[in-house]
């Protein structure tokens, strides 16, 4: 993957899609904050734990993404994070 390629889904696939479908479906409900969708799409999920693994490693890409672009190294932005900053 380079900057101008983007990653394609199964380059993020956790071993079945329903789990990366339900995460960015639970992402969405999120940012509406929504928490009564949020839960429906969790309750009624074939695997929540899948879903929850893709949630973390969707997020873990994100912010190594945004890392590359501001040009600082990951492990400087999980340390913002961790203290309650969120340098985006």
């Amino acid at each position: 993957m380079t900057l101008t390629q983007p990653m394609e889904v199964d380059e993020l696939a956790c071993g079945c899609e329903s789990g990366f479908a339900t995460a960015i479906s639970m992402a969405e409900a999120a940012a509406d904050r929504n928490p009564a969708w949020w839960n429906e799409i969790r309750t009624g999920a074939d695997d929540a734990l899948d879903a929850a693994y893709c949630s973390s490693k969707l997020l873990g890409m994100l912010l190594q993404s945004a890392a590359h672009r501001l040009g600082v190294p990951a492990a400087d932005i999980w340390d913002h994070i961790r203290r309650g900053e969120l340098p985006l």
